[in-house]
Order: structure tokens, then C-alpha cells, then sequence
């Protein structure tokens, strides 16, 4: 080799002494030729030419190269935790420990049939993913698995089909289809025509193509030959109607979307961050030639792979996850290859840990790690031949047994030092000329700063429309009377004048303010200040105009108004084009001791002007005297306020009739375990729902514990982002997890009796959080982080 790989010595859990560091100091970017190499088995991703005299070398390396990116940094900077698989004894493993560095590029190599695929598909990935996510996945034999503490989540990169119908894409598979159809929604067009999200997709009825159900394919059965998917007639293969295609952005609808390619897709969507994003991770991989909308079973293995790998790219980074591949450079382009590599390092910049199985000497050269398993397969394999960097198990090389005696001399003559066990390294022997053949050039690390930016810019809102103004903000009352359209966008067939009629009878009435009609689809009319609404008008229905009014439980009954308004079903009415026995007058409970009423109405055939003016005014009389009383008593409409824990404890909140799993018991205990904790928590009351904890000092609540729910109490911890992982917090309760938010996560469990949840994690995970937060009683942050 031209240059000498310095190393440092991080601990190894596998053995006695310190073993070779995990990331070189000096980093190394190799790859050779395009062309198949004799003396490395391999083929390569690129090459250029770049001096005359290369043409005089030799023809194993013909071409001054180009080479692939090795990991930088020192480890000295980034302290090493592993992941150790202990006795691991599937198939023909041989009950051995196997040491993974977490943070760092590692490749498990060897010979087909040496234990690599029983090591890390069988063994690690079963493992992780049914303690890290609950799955329902019997791990390969092996006595436990230390080193979980410092992972939260394992993902499972294969070649595997994402989908197997023409409704799976790349867009759909990445949740870059959902960012877009958020996109579309917004525009002021879609507004107009009250469009939501769901109209843009092509899973669901109402503005997809019915004929063909959104696939834009229809499926032809042949009875004794492979069905055959033939372009839709009814919508051209564009899987919408034409009036959802109405809808453009910067003149693209959406089904032209999803026949853009990524790299044309890249230019378009500029100037939308979190689509951007995601479009770019997919360039990134190599994909930029793809179609968004192209159908999943039309991508190749490797285009699966990489559409897998941007998905995990475009999510927000904990820096704890592990990967996990199996050969994800078969069938792979040289070109591709590389890009698969700079994005598997980029992983590993953000702090991820990469597990790949691999016999690719191209992705082997550029590993901070490599475990060779071996040294034969079957029964002669099993075993950990050598693990180290790769200059080290190219450096480990012994040669074979049998070698040695067809040429008379003795193992021990000709054995070269090793760090394994002895055996012969196929994989190190491959690799020495490659190393030899050099050179070693640095590789920039992906900047975790312009990672932090980019996070930033994506939490930004869409400002995107928010200089239209839209028509009903304009003039809204113009909007509800004037050729109004419904929720889908047709005229509506309901009277605006008894809409007119409604609001200025009703605005008549003391103690309300003028009625909103700012809004696309409802009128609001309310008393002064924020109180609830009395009134909403709901404009957006196309054959009946809904008026639903709120007033003090008791005030109507059902019986009563029927008899009182004398409003007549559909079927009564004689003259419309639409039918039903239902009654048109409906009432139901909302809470805080209100009422609604709910009435579905035409046009003035259905009022008799008198009694429905008396009606509304006796509506309008009681909601006033139930707002003045609860100004005057604001305690009276907010009981949990005044009764404090005693509401709680009697279960109030919880919907009726329920059968409640959970005790008063249970709660009393729970508060007792957190008082115990911090002897000055303080309680609040202020919601319905929950009790809120705070800690004197910190800005932020502490947490908060849920009681309206029947099955259990839900508990939820304010925690540091990133600061814990799923077996960190994996026995504070039942059903443990940790939802991630831009600046916090929140750590919650159920409890349904005063036995579930270990105190001691409890205690642990409530004084990590206080140290974090600058609010923990007693005791300096570094003395609470050790405890």
C-alpha cells in the first residue's frame, strides 16, 4: 500500500486486549476500474483517465481511477458503542459473539454458506425489530443481545418488491404523493371548488377515474394465459376525471405529475421544501431517471432497494438506527453502485449504524468495519476468521492447509501473522491487491449542520396561496347567495333566500354579534367575545342547507319541535327530486351541558315563517342566558376546575356508557409514584381530560396523565429528542413507545393497574428529563445523568 492506515483502540467487547479502531484517521477513497480484475474477483463502479502515462502501466491497472469514498473521522471524536450478539448458534454458527460498532459502515463477509446470512438475517434483525418495534419475528438461536440501549429503531433495507399492483409508486411508497396531494389542496383553484386532500388521490372514489378505479391500467382476464393490463380508455391512462385535472400547479396537473420524471419533478417542486427533499434524496440514490407514478412491480430489485433507501434518507434522523442489507449491489450498474455507497455513508455520517452482507470487494474496501465469518461453509464455517478494518483483514491473510502441503512446506512456515483465530481469510486474500492497488484520497463527510438547516427549513410552514385572497374573504356574503357551489364544486339546490332569511332573523334576536360569513362553507353567528358558537349555517351540501344551533340541554325535545315546526320528510315532499323517511329534525348531546339541534332544510316550504321566527327566538333567549351565568360562574361550565383531582378520580370524563378497566385506585397511586419522585410537583386541573404535571423552574410541563380513557391511563413524558430509546423506557408501562417531535419527544405508556411499570425506569428516565430541563430537585445534571 502507498500509505499506512494510523488506527486508535476502542474497547472490543470480544476481546482481552484493544483491538483496531473502527474508523481510520486517515481516510481512504477507492475504486478501481470498470473492468473485471483477476487479482480481485470484482467489478467496478467507475473510472476515469487521468494522465497520458497511465497508458503505460500494466493491464491490471490500465486506467488512472476514480475511487469510491471511504468514511473520515476520528475516533477519538465519536466514542464506540457496540451491539454484541452473545452465543449465537444458529444453523452452523458456532455459539460465537459477534461485536457490531454502532455509528460505523460494517460488512459481515465470507464464502457462501460461512453463517452470514443465519448471523445477520436470521439473528439480528429478528432480534432488534421484535424488542425495538414489538414485531412478531422469532430471532435465530442465541442467548441475548446486549448494547440495545444505544439503538432506537432497526430498518431492514432489501430488494424485495414495494408493492405488487400498479397503485404502488415511488411516490406512494416515500409519502411524497401525500406532500403533493397537500400541495394541490392548497391551491386557491382547489379551494374554490372545495377540494380536500382525498380528491387528489387515486385510492379513494370522487375524483379518480371510476372506470379503472385510479390505476389508469384496467386488467383483462385471460383464462388460460397471464392477465394482461391494458391503458384505460375512459381517463387515457391518467387515473383522474377530468375536473380534478382542472387543478394545475405552475401548469402541471396532477396526473402529469406523476408521468414526470424525478429529475423533472426536482425543478418543478423548487420551491417546496418537504417535496423537494424527498425528490432529492431520490436523485441522490440514482433514480433521477424514474417516473413518480410508475408502477411498483415495473422496478428492478435494485430500484426497489434505492427507493427504500431514499424514503429512510427523506425522514428526520435520530442518528440511533440500524440498517440492515443483504448484498444490495446485486444487479447494480458501477455507477449506481457508487451512489449506493455515498448514500450508505451519509447514514453513517448522521450517526446510523449500516449491517450490510456483502461479497462485492468495492463495498468491502470502503467498510469501517469487516467481520469475516468462515473460513469454509457449512461445517467449516461458522467461526469468526478475522474482524477489523479492512487493511487489517487484509494484512490477517494465512495461507490454506491443504496449499501448504502440495508445496512441502509446514503451516507454521508458511503462515503470515494473523489476528483471528488462524484460519485461512478468502476474503482478506481477494482484498490485499485491491488495498495494493491504492490510492488513498479523503472523502467530505456529509455536513450534520446542513442537516439541522434543512430540518429547520422543512418545520417552516407552506406559505403557499396566503397572498391569494380567496372569494368568500372578499365577499363572503356574495359567496353563500350568488351562484353558490358545494363541497364538489356543482351549483347547489337549496333557497339562498331562506339562508338570507335565517341570518337576519336570527342576527334581529339581543345579545348576538353580526354573523360570519368568512368562511367557504359556514356562517358562524356567535354572542360577543370568546364564547361558543350559537349558530353554524352549513352551506356546503348541494340538495339541503344544514342549520345546526346549540342551546342548554332540556331546552327542545325531539317530540316537541317535530310537532312545533311541522317540517315534513323527503318523501312528503312531493316536488323534489331526492327521497328519505327521515326526519329532518334531529337533536344530540354535545357536552358542558349543551344541546344540538340539527335541521336539514330546502327551501320555505319547509318553514312556516311564524313559529320557526318564535322558535329561533326562544333558541337565541336561552343560549344568552347560559353564556351571562357562565360569565358570572365561570366554575360552574369547568367543574374539573373547582373539583380538581375529585373529578378526576370519579371518572367523569370518560364517555358513557363504558365498561372503565381502571381503578380511582390506580390513579391515586400513580400521583403518589410522581410525588415521591419530586416532592414539589404541582398539579393543574385547567383541562377536562388530564392532569398536567409541572416542575417549579421549568417553562414547559412535565408531562401529563390522561384519565378520559376506559381501557387504561395513558401517561406522557416531555423528554429531550433523541435522549432515550425504546428499551430505555420498555418498562415504565404497558405499550411503551416514543413519538418524535421537531424539538421534544414524548415518552408515553399505559397504566391499568397500580402494579404495571417499573419505578426503578421510572425514576431513572423522570430525573433525566428534569436534568435536561434544568428542574431536577437536589443534585447536579452530570450526578442525575449517571444515576
Amino acid at each position: 500500500m502507498t500509505d499506512s492506515i494510523q488506527t486508535r483502540a476502542p474497547a472490543h467487547p470480544n476481546r482481552d486486549r484493544e483491538g483496531a479502531d473502527t474508523r481510520r484517521s486517515r481516510p481512504r477513497k477507492i475504486d478501481p476500474s470498470p473492468e473485471p480484475r483477476a487479482s480481485a474477483r470484482a467489478m467496478s463502479p467507475d473510472s476515469t483517465r487521468a494522465n497520458a502515462g497511465s497508458e503505460l502501466q500494466t493491464s491490471a491497472r490500465a486506467e488512472s481511477r476514480r475511487f469510491i469514498n471511504a468514511p473520515i473521522a476520528d475516533a477519538a471524536s465519536a466514542p464506540i458503542n457496540w451491539l454484541v450478539i452473545h452465543g449465537a448458534r444458529e444453523n452452523n454458527l458456532r455459539e460465537i459473539d459477534v461485536a457490531f460498532p454502532l455509528g460505523r459502515f460494517t460488512c459481515v463477509t465470507g464464502v457462501s454458506g460461512s453463517g452470514k446470512s443465519s448471523l445477520v438475517s436470521s439473528i439480528l434483525y429478528p432480534a432488534l425489530a421484535a424488542r425495538l418495534h414489538r414485531a412478531r419475528l422469532v430471532p435465530g438461536g442465541h442467548e441475548r443481545i446486549s448494547g440495545l440501549e444505544f439503538v432506537d429503531k432497526v430498518i431492514n433495507v432489501d430488494q424485495a418488491p414495494i408493492g405488487n399492483s400498479p397503485a404502488s409508486n415511488p411516490a406512494t411508497y416515500t409519502g411524497l404523493f401525500d406532500e403533493i396531494r397537500t400541495l394541490f389542496a392548497k391551491l386557491p383553484d382547489s379551494k374554490i371548488r372545495g377540494y380536500s386532500v382525498n380528491r387528489f388521490s387515486f385510492n379513494r372514489a370522487g375524483g379518480r377515474c371510476e372506470a379503472c378505479e385510479g390505476m389508469g391500467q384496467r386488467c383483462i382476464e385471460m383464462h388460460f394465459l397471464p392477465d394482461v393490463w391494458v391503458k384505460c380508455e375512459e381517463c387515457d391512462g391518467k387515473r383522474y376525471i377530468a375536473e380534478t385535472l382542472e387543478v394545475k400547479f405552475r401548469g402541471r396537473s396532477i396526473a402529469d405529475v406523476l408521468a414526470m420524471s424525478v429529475t423533472e419533478a426536482v425543478e418543478l417542486f423548487e420551491n417546496v421544501p418537504k417535496v423537494r427533499r424527498m425528490l432529492n434524496m431520490l436523485d441522490d440514490v440514482g433514480l433521477g431517471y424514474l417516473q413518480l407514478g410508475q408502477s411498483a412491480p415495473t422496478l428492478s430489485g435494485g430500484e426497489a432497494q434505492r427507493v427504500k433507501l431514499a424514503s429512510e434518507l427523506g425522514r428526520p434522523s435520530t442518528g440511533k438506527t440500524v440498517y440492515v442489507l443483504d448484498e444490495p449491489t446485486t444487479g447494480l450498474h458501477f455507477d449506481d453502485l457508487k451512489k449506493l455507497l455515498a448514500v450508505l455513508h451519509r447514514l453513517v455520517d448522521l450517526g446510523n449504524t449500516c449491517i450490510c452482507i456483502e461479497h462485492n470487494l468495492d463495498v468491502i474496501k470502503t467498510a469501517d468495519w469487516v467481520i469475516d465469518l468462515g473460513p469454509e461453509a457449512g461445517e467449516g464455517g461458522g467461526r469468526i476468521v478475522v474482524e477489523g478494518t479492512p487493511e487489517t483483514v487484509a494484512a490477517s491473510v494465512a495461507q490454506p492447509e491443504h496449499k501448504a502441503r502440495r508445496s512441502g512446506a509446514t503451516k507454521k512456515q508458511n503462515a503470515a501473522p494473523t489476528i483471528g483465530n488462524g484460519c485461512y481469510s478468502h476474503t482478506g486474500a481477494a482484498l490485499a491487491p485491491v488495498l495494493e492497488a491504492g490510492p488513498i484520497e479523503e472523502r467530505r463527510v456529509f455536513d450534520a449542520g446542513r442537516q439541522a438547516s434543512v430540518e429547520a427549513e422543512l418545520a417552516a410552514p407552506l406559505a403557499l396561496g396566503r397572498d391569494v385572497k380567496m372569494p368568500w374573504d372578499r365577499d363572503g356574503r356574495a359567496w353563500h347567495t350568488v351562484n353558490h357551489v358545494d363541497g364538489k364544486g356543482a351549483p347547489v339546490e337549496w333557497d339562498p333566500a331562506l339562508l338570507i332569511w335565517l341570518v337576519e332573523t336570527i342576527e334581529h334576536a339581543n345579545g348576538l354579534d353580526p354573523a360570519d360569513w368568512n368562511h367557504r362553507s359556514r356562517i358562524e353567528i356567535k354572542a360577543q367575545g370568546a364564547v361558543p358558537w350559537f349558530c353554524h349555517l352549513l352551506t356546503g351540501g348541494k340538495d339541503l342547507l344544514d342549520v345546526a344551533l346549540r342551546v342548554p340541554e332540556g331546552t327542545f325535545t325531539p317530540s316537541g319541535l317535530l310537532t312545533r315546526l311541522k317540517v315534513k320528510t323527503l318523501d312528503e315532499r312531493t316536488d323534489l327530486p331526492i327521497y328519505g323517511p327521515w326526519n329532518r329534525i334531529r337533536m344530540r348531546l354535545v357536552g358542558h351541558g349543551q344541546q344540538e339541534v340539527r335541521l336539514y332544510l330546502r327551501d320555505f316550504k319547509d318553514v312556516a315563517k311564524g313559529a320557526f321566527k318564535r322558535f329561533l327566538e326562544d333558541a337565541v333567549r336561552a343560549y344568552v342566558v347560559q353564556i351571562e351565568d357562565a360569565k358570572g360562574d365561570p366554575e360552574a361550565s369547568k367543574p374539573w376546575r373547582s373539583q380538581g383531582l375529585r373529578w378526576h378520580l370519579a371518572q367523569q370524563s370518560i364517555n358513557k356508557p363504558q365498561e372503565i378497566a381502571w381503578r380511582p385506585a390506580t390513579l391515586t397511586a400513580l400521583i403518589g409514584r410522581f410525588k415521591k419522585m419530586q416532592s414539589r410537583l404541582e398539579l393543574s386541573f385547567e383541562t377536562r381530560t388530564a392532569i398536567t404535571l409541572n416542575v417549579p423552574g421549568e417553562e414547559q410541563p412535565a408531562g401529563k396523565i390522561v384519565t378520559n380513557l376506559a381501557r387504561a391511563i395513558r401517561v406522557e413524558l416531555r423528554a429531550p429528542a433523541g435522549e432515550f430509546t425504546p428499551t430505555q423506557i420498555e418498562r415504565l408501562g404497558r405499550d411503551p413507545e416514543i413519538k418524535r417531535h421537531e424539538r421534544y419527544d414524548r415518552l408515553v405508556f399505559w397504566i391499568h393497574t397500580a402494579t404495571d411499570g417499573d419505578a426503578r425506569q421510572l425514576r431513572d428516565v423522570w430525573q433525566r428529563c428534569r436534568a435536561a430541563a434544568g428542574g431536577a430537585e437536589g443534585g447536579s445534571t452530570e450526578r442525575l445523568r449517571s444515576a
